[in-house]
Formats: structure tokens, sequence, C-alpha cells
């Protein structure tokens, strides 16, 4: 393997971390993605499964794909794994002369893995080079038939427990691993992550269990990622090994898998400690020996089970490409739902300021108390100057009435936007249920720990003396104070741009011979009512006071003025309220950022690709290399 095909490996592990599948996504919920097909060709549905294959892979790139990537020549790691009282740790037992791990009646027997192997090659086998995921632990008392022999202490976490011996050659690790059928489920979780991570799977049946379908599954695994296996039929009656041995060998090939090595063990008593007799399994002890002595062979055995994992990696690749399209684009669906019903609350407020609603009712009435009925307006004189005059000698005595129209302005807007802001979050929370994913972040939404982020916009003031009295503000109770905030600092920047527009003497004494507030005042109304683009909003408003106030802003300010006035005040009216809802939507907003997908399908997809080339690559360097180890063995044996 070149230096390039490492790195891309490496690249690809990191782009695992950038998939954290947040959304839970139904296989066919997305149009166009009915369901995920794996690289073995089934199918499989929903994020659930997308999320173990994502994990799978990860730890078989850390335990197995990129340390033997980085060196091929590493002792080959030789897997003993099979159902429960198969006879695993007797095997090993035996093959190794003295009893190193835990064998008895007792189920599980084997709870934590062991790794054998000499001592010259602990260094290759370092945390740091082989199964960096699984921690190591030391244990003492090796005694035969000693409860203190490793694999079966209950103290011990979730590790790999390694041992140095003589009885392995050079170059061979052994690993005695869990039962894949254990009634654990951590047992058989760590023994599938062992045989993901092994150069050659020793698999040990008995004669009654060798056709049971757990093993037979973790076998089709195997075979996909082209594994080489080895296979000992255990306890086999005497006469019947020819017929057991055929018909294992009939469902291997029928499955596509061609077993290095088939070895029968019949049935047969145990020695005082618990081993077989050692003429039992000399072909298998000879095989192993022969396999210590002939690196060519070891390395053929390795890069061919690394070009599988690397080519089920790939097609593994290209099933998280497809999830991650389905995430991607469910996540864009619920957030334009939120942006959706934002954008229409907003259109919904905006109509209400232009459509003249919000110049009825009480608004309406204030400003009849503010100007006076339509028959005092029909009295005056038709001059505009003389209007001014009388209007502004008659308001200069009611300050009040002034005020209590821009209260009415304010409770208005402020019901105005709080009704948007309700219905625009209903409706998000309705369109979310309506799918899995939606669902999904409306249960993280609504979970206890989630606390509702504050409008930034709000002043303290509010917030400090709610503290104060030990009351707990709630999100809406937060939100309404923020909108009659914002409403008032709206109001104030009317006032200013009275006073900015009316700088000039001339003008400025004509608007205070109406009053700062009262003409303020009427610059709201006209806000809502001249940027409507309709006249009968205006003649609704008191019998056409509202046509009355425009005009006497206009004789002070002039026509094209009030209108940049009136327009300027409307769009910072609205600006402010966009922001509001901005906040209000925050939540939703928060929870899709928590949930972004990150990674792009496309940059999965083409991980994929670049991993196939470099399995074909593999694949391709194995073939060679294992003619030149038969060319090794045939010359050796030629010799």
């Amino acid at each position: 393997m070149t230096t390039t095909d490492y790195a891309q490996l490496k690249v690809a592990r990191e782009l695992l971390t950038r998939i954290p599948l947040p959304l839970d996504v139904e296989a066919g919920e997305t149009p166009g993605t009915p369901y995920t097909v794996t690289h073995d060709g089934t199918a499989e549905h929903g994020t659930a499964t997308a999320r173990t294959l994502l994990a799978a892979m990860a730890r078989q790139l850390d335990d197995y794909i990129l340390p033997r990537s980085a060196s091929v020549d590493n002792p080959l790691t030789i897997v003993v794994g099979g159902s429960t009282g198969a006879g695993k740790s007797t095997l090993v037992n035996t093959l190794l002369g003295e009893p190193l791990t835990q064998s008895g009646a007792i189920r599980p027997t084997t709870r934590h893995p062991v790794l054998l192997h000499r001592a010259e090659d602990e260094a290759a086998l370092s945390p740091e080079r082989f199964l960096p995921t699984l921690p190591r632990t030391r244990t003492s008392g090796m005694n035969a038939g000693s409860q203190a022999l490793p694999g079966l202490d209950p103290k011990i976490a979730r590790a790999l427990i390694p041992i140095t011996t003589s009885a392995l050659p050079q170059g061979i690790a052994l690993i005695d691993a869990p039962d894949i059928d254990s009634v654990s489920e951590e047992n058989r979780t760590l023994a599938k992550e062992l045989l993901s991570a092994a150069d050659l799977w020793l698999f040990v049946t008995t004669a009654n269990r060798y056709a049971d379908a757990v093993p037979w599954e973790l076998l089709h695994e195997a075979a996909a990622r082209s594994i080489a296996i080895a296979v000992v039929l255990n306890r086999v009656p005497e006469g019947d090994e020819e017929a057991i041995e055929n018909d294992l060998r009939r469902m291997l090939d029928e499955a596509g898998i061609h077993a290095v090595l088939i070895h029968t063990v019949t049935e047969q008593p145990r020695d005082e400690s618990g081993m077989l007799a050692p003429v039992s399994l000399a072909p298998l002890t000879l095989w192993i020996r022969e396999l210590g002595a002939d690196a060519p062979a070891r390395a053929a055995i390795a890069r061919q089970t690394l070009a599988g994992a690397v080519e089920t990696l790939a097609g593994n690749l290209q099933v998280l490409a497809a999830e991650q399209a389905r995430q991607q684009a469910a996540h864009q669906s619920l957030a334009t739902i939120v942006a959706e019903e934002y954008e229409d609350a907003l259109t919904t407020i905006d109509g209400a300021l232009s459509d003249g609603s919000l110049l009825r009712g009480e608004v309406l009435s204030r400003w009849h108390d503010f100007v006076g009925t339509g028959d005092f307006f029909r009295s005056l004189d038709s001059t505009i100057g003389r209007l001014r005059d009388r209007v502004g000698s008659a308001l200069r005595g009611q300050p009040a009435a002034a005020q209590k129209v821009e209260d009415a302005l304010e409770s208005g807007i402020h019901a105005v936007v709080l009704d948007a802001a309700a219905r625009a979050s209903e409706n998000t929370r309705t369109r979310w249920r309506a799918s899995r994913a939606g669902r999904s972040l409306l249960a993280r939404l609504d979970a206890p720990q989630a606390v509702s982020v504050a409008p930034q916009t709000v002043s303290a003031a509010p917030e400090q003396n709610a503290e104060a009295k030990g009351e707990v503000q709630s999100a809406e109770d937060i939100f309404s104070a923020a909108v009659a905030e914002q409403i008032r600092l709206w109001q104030g920047s009317v006032l200013e741009m009275i006073r900015e527009e009316g700088a000039d003497k001339r003008k400025r004494a004509r608007f205070l011979s109406l009053g700062v507030n009262a003409t303020a005042v009427m610059l709201m109304v006209a806000a809502f009512s001249l940027t409507g683009g309709i006249t009968g909003i205006e003649a609704g408003i008191a019998g056409g006071s509202g046509v009355v106030g425009t005009k006497l802003l206009e004789s002070i300010f002039g026509e094209d003025a009030v209108r940049r006035m009136a327009t300027r005040a409307r769009t910072d009216l609205l600006e402010r309220m966009a922001d509001l809802l901005t906040e209000h939507a925050q939540p939703f907003t928060a929870v899709l950022e928590e949930t972004d997908p990150q990674a792009d399908a496309e940059d999965i997809h083409r991980a994929a690709e670049q991993v196939q080339a470099i399995a074909a690559e593999m694949s391709t360097q194995s073939q060679t290399t294992q003619r030149q180890a038969a060319a090794h063995t045939n010359g050796t044996v030629a010799r």
C-alpha cells in the first residue's frame, strides 16, 4: 500500500466523524430514497441501522484497517471464535500445551478476550499499533484450574488481556474471543468487533451446532469481506467424522466460503488440566507453526483480508452516502418549514400595518379623543394654515390624549405580533409532527433539559425584577416583554425622526405649534395609512380625520417628506418585528443547527469511489502475493 492510499483511508476515517446522522429518518420518508441497500445487496431500513453501521465502520478502521495498512508485516492475528460451549478455550489451551485461558461448564466461559503472542511480538501488538480502541489489562495467578485464569474475572471491565507464551511461533497472535451467541450482549458485540479485526478467523463449532444460524450469519459476513477462514469441527462422534465433515464442506461451498483449513476433532475426554490429547490437534498445530515460519504466506493472508475489508468499507460508505442524502433532505425540509412559517408571520404583521385593520377599534377610539370628531373638522376653515393653528391650539391642552393614542397603537401592534408569532410556532410544530425526523427534533426541543433562549433584544430590567421576586418567566412572557420594548423603542425613534426632520427653524416652529408628541402620533398613524396604498383607509379613520392629520403633517414638512418619514417609520417597525420573529424561531433554528448533517452526501460518495479504487489495487497486490507465497511454498517442498 502506498502512502497516498493510507492517507486516503485516513481521510475516510475523518469523514466518518462528520456524519453524525442526528435525524431519525425513515427509509422512504424522503422522496427518491425508498430504502438503503447494503454492500451485499440486502435492504436495510431506518437511521438506527445506519448508525450501527457507522459505529462498526469507525471501529474497524481504528482497530484493523488503518493499523494493518500501516504495516502488513505485523503478526498475523488469528481470532478463535464460535458458539457457546464449542470448546474454544479448551482448543486454545491444548494448542499451547498449557491452560492459559479459562474453560469450563460455566456459561459464558470467556468473558474477556485473551491475546496470546510471543514476547518478541509485544511491541507490534501494543495498543498504539493493534486494537487501539480496546484497553489492556493484566492478571496474576496463572495456575491451571484456578479461578485466576484470565477471561473469567467479572471485576475486569471490557478489556483485552495480553499474555506472552513461547508456544506460539513468532509472527502469529492468537485471540480467544467471547462467544458469538453469548447470553451477554456485551460479549456478543465484543466478539463481532474482534472478528472484524482478525486477519484469519478460526471458527470452532461442534457436530451438533455447525448448522446454527448465528455463526453462519457471521460466516457470511466474513465471506463478504474475503476474510481467511479455518474451521475446527469439534466433538464429532467416532465413525461420523466423514459424513459430518462432508456436510459442513457442502454448506461452506454453497455459501461461497473456501476454508484454508478444515480439521475434525472427535469426542474425547479431557485430562486433569482440562485439555485434549495433543495428537488430536496435531494437523492444526502443524499448520499454525508452518504459517509462522512462512512470512510470504502470512502476508498473503493479511493482504487478502485487508483488501476485502477495504472493499466492504467502500460499499458501506455508499450506504452512508444514501443515508446522508436522506438526512440532508429531511433537514432542509424542516428548515424550510420554519422559514416559511415565520416569513408568513412577518407578512401577516406587514398586512396588519397596511390594510387599516390596526387603525380600528381601540386605536380609532383614542384617535377620536385625540383629534375630535368629523363634525369638528368639518367646522374648521378650509385653509390648512388656520387648521394647523386651531388644531395645535386644541392639542397643546391635551397631551394625555396623545399618549393614549400611542398606548393604543402599542397595544394593537403588540397583539398582532404575538398572535402571528404564536401561529408560526404552532404551524411549525404541526408540520414537523408529520415526519419522523420532525418528531425526533420536537422531542429534543421539549426535553426537560432544553432551555429556551431569551430574546437578546429584551432589556434586563424585567428579568432582573422577576428574579428578584423569585419568579420564573416563561418564554412567552419574555417574548411579550421584548415586543413591548421594541414598540416603545420604535415610538421613540419616530419622535427622534420628527426632531431631525424639523431641524429647520421654520419647520420647527410649525411642529412645535402642534407639539412634538402630537406630531409623532400623527406620523405613526400616517405610517399605517399612507403606505397602505388604499385611500379608503384614511377615509375610514374618524370620518376622514386621518386625511386631515396627514395634511397637517404635509403643511409642516411637505408631502414628499411626510411620505418618506412614514415609509421609514413603517420599515423600521417591520425590521424590528422581523428581528423579534427571528428570536422567536430560535428554539427551532437552534435544534436544527445542533442536528446539522455536516458532511455532504456527495463528498461521502466520492470518498467511497476512492476507497473502492484502493480496494481494487489491494486485491491485485493480494493475488500477486498469493502467487509468490505459493511459489515459495512449492520451492520449499521441492527442496
